[in-house]
């Protein structure tokens, strides 16, 4: 298939900016976001079938069924929920000791009139810049997100440092061989998403083939592989280049038409996801999953069913994000004054 014309000139790209703009205030009126400011989604057909399509990488075949629901981000992380996260763990008096590189491309800034402690970001001058994804930041990263959600946004630095993943185990034994925490506590109340939670919320339909359930190859519940172009006139940002590399800064949101099954938006385009899911590749090398589209300048590539990709989980690309997993129902501030609480717990029964 075709892909769309690529706009050329910078004129063309401001009208792209515009009608993203707009679909992004859009799209923003019609989200409910929960009460930890994040809009989620609820996969249900508990214990669906499995994928069993094409799988010429030999890996998906067998994945996505869940045995519960859940809850999955309806978008990426937006740079507006990532400044909140990175202001609570960046300005405090005391730093964190824990690494928190700051992602390669988003849309906040560093706020130089805040006087302290620590350091503080603000929203930059970009067209939606709240809903910019962000883009190059790594699995330990994310999974300290988890963590502080989890712990109903506390500023204590316990409330960083575990409930989700127990950030003591980050490290490596070996060149490629990492000791971190395979998979997130029995008890977190938001994770990384797992490869068969990820698939099954992108690809898996249970309303298809007369509501039997059934799998899609593309990410928008089509065999049919993504137009790609800019909003408006395509169905995601991947596949294409404009001046300045001005398709990096497409808003999440701006392609409200281009929906998985389930209603989440962004699966094809926006940015690589990662994945909680280990996986051997070349032994004894260890990767973390990571799946879905990415904004490559002229290629796209992961919007297929089988194209699950890997990586160190200390990697930082342009093109590397990922949505929260949460359960269900998804957290509510009621229930925030028992996170304290099970940090401590579980660092006890990690020590025993």
């Amino acid at each position: 298939m075709a892909y769309c014309a690529r706009a050329t000139t910078a004129a063309a790209w401001r009208v792209g900016v515009a009608a993203a703009a707009a679909l992004a205030v859009g799209e923003a009126a019609l989200a409910q976001p929960g009460s930890d400011g994040h809009d989620w989604v609820t996969i249900g057909a508990v214990n669906n079938p499995a994928y069993d399509r094409a799988d010429p990488r030999g890996y998906v075949t067998g994945r996505g069924s869940v045995a519960y629901e859940y809850k999955i981000g309806r978008t990426e992380v937006t740079t507006a929920q990532w400044m909140e996260f990175y202001n609570a763990a960046l300005g405090r008096a005391e730093p964190l000791l824990i690494n928190l590189p700051t992602p390669i491309r988003w849309g906040a800034v560093q706020d130089f009139s805040y006087d302290g402690p620590g350091i503080r970001y603000k929203l930059g001058t970009r067209a939606s810049a709240a809903m910019i994804p962000v883009s190059g930041v790594d699995w330990r990263t994310s999974a300290v997100l988890c963590n502080w959600l989890h712990n109903g946004k506390s500023m204590e630095a316990a409330a960083f440092l575990d409930g989700a993943y127990d950030t003591s185990t980050f490290g490596y034994s070996a060149p490629g061989v990492f000791t971190d925490q395979p998979a997130h506590h029995p008890g977190a109340r938001y994770w990384v998403p797992t490869v068969d939670e990820w698939v099954k919320a992108v690809h898996y339909d249970p309303a298809k083939d007369a509501g039997a359930g059934g799998w899609w190859l593309y990410p928008h519940g089509s065999d049919v592989i993504p137009a790609y172009g800019l909003p408006g006139v395509g169905e995601a940002n991947a596949g294409f280049s404009l001046p300045g590399a001005a398709q990096h800064w497409i808003p999440l949101g701006a392609y409200p038409d281009s929906l998985t099954p389930w209603g989440l938006l962004d699966a094809a385009g926006a940015n690589m996801e990662w994945l909680e899911s280990i996986r051997i590749v070349n032994e004894p090398t260890m990767n973390r999953g990571i799946d879905g589209s990415f904004l490559g300048a002229g290629g796209a590539g992961g919007d297929l069913m089988s194209d699950v990709g890997t990586s160190q989980p200390t990697l930082r690309a342009t093109f590397t994000g990922f949505r929260l997993a949460a359960i269900v129902p998804a957290p509510g501030s009621c229930i925030l004054g028992l996170a304290a609480g099970l940090v401590s717990t579980r660092r006890t029964q990690n020590r025993s």
